[in-house]
């Protein structure tokens, strides 16, 4: 008789830009490439699954067992609906990884005192799955003044088995080993790897934590860690000028702290994805061929909603007018 296989759960969390879902890209390419069809839970704070259509996205996204939770953060979720998409997926994925994407708002510890209650809500999904790793995906050039947007920015930290200092190619060695010091003062016992765009050694990372991590919250508290934060979606006919958006996005760089999506831009062919966060933009080439609406989500504090978006129509391209130089020409006719 064979034993039956148990599904190891990752939880791959990080500040909002970190490179969570580009983390997961290449976690799901390293199963499928060995054979495997994992399953992923992905968590938006907002009520457009941005990341989860670039997995729809994946060429063998039929391989994938994906499901969503929207417009809130799992780590706050007392309705019993987490736990309910962890157990079908356990269910469903017979052995398989199960990734767990949180949103950037997210409280891991929260998160993974979640993952545990719903292996301990079911006693068959107790049975088929565990946790297997923590892993938390830091922004190296923005991780230093994370703290004044987020107040749960080196708590997270604490329950992580593996820290990804992601994005080095944006920052020297001098500020890449200021920014370690500070991830080991809060977790002096974290794997800790270096990379670019995500880039990592996968075996080091999909690998068990040891039995005995526990994670606690204090006074079996559950807290709120996206009070003060709300988000909006949008769908976006017209292309931006991406100088006039930039400029935009910088006066609300205190506010906004994300907005990302699908949108069309001047000068440029066909949709490009684009993500601010902590007063940084980019913007690179949409190649999927599914996504055909332009849309993008905006989250941020303490923002005039109202103001903002009246900016940001600002922003958008809009056809010169001929009609008076053309009744002008008129006019000088004989």
């Amino acid at each position: 008789m064979t034993t039956p296989r148990i599904s190891p759960i990752y939880v791959i969390a990080g500040f909002l830009g970190s490179g969570k879902t580009t983390l997961l890209k290449r976690a799901l390419a390293h199963e499928l490439d060995r054979g495997v069809k994992p399953a992923v839970l992905m968590n938006e704070f907002g009520e457009v699954d941005v990341d989860g259509a670039i997995l729809h996205e994946h060429p063998r996204s039929s391989d994938i067992e994906l499901q969503s939770l929207l417009s809130g953060c799992i780590c706050c979720d007392l309705s019993g609906e987490f736990s309910d998409k962890v157990g079908q997926l356990v269910k469903r994925s017979k052995g398989a990884p199960l990734f767990i994407e949180t949103t950037g708002l997210a409280d891991t510890g929260q998160v993974v005192s979640g993952v545990e209650r719903a292996l301990a809500a079911d006693p068959q999904t107790g049975k088929q799955a565990r946790l297997a790793s923590v892993i938390v995906m830091v922004d190296a050039p923005r991780f230093m003044k994370l703290g004044s947007y987020w107040s749960a920015a080196e708590v997270h930290l604490q329950c992580a088995d593996t820290v990804i200092l992601n994005k080095l190619d944006q920052v020297n060695a001098t500020h890449a080993d200021l920014v370690e010091q500070r991830i080991k003062s809060v977790n002096p016992k974290v794997r800790l790897l270096r990379a670019v765009q995500a880039d990592v050694e996968m075996r080091q990372v999909l690998t068990s934590a040891p039995a005995a991590r526990i994670p606690v919250i204090a006074n079996g508290t559950i807290t709120d860690s996206t009070a003060g934060y709300q988000s909006g979606s949008f769908r976006i006919t017209k292309a931006f000028d991406p100088e006039l958006l930039e400029a935009w996005l910088k006066r609300y760089q205190r506010s906004v702290v994300r907005f990302k999506g699908f949108v069309r831009v001047a000068g440029r062919t066909g949709l490009q994805e684009v993500q601010w966060v902590m007063g940084s933009l980019s913007m690179v080439p949409y190649v999927g061929s599914k996504q055909s609406q332009a849309k993008v989500v905006v989250i941020g504090r303490h923002v005039q909603w109202q103001r903002f978006l009246e900016g940001l129509e600002r922003c958008l391209v809009r056809p010169k007018r001929q009609t008076k130089r053309w009744s002008q020409a008129r006019s000088n006719k004989p």
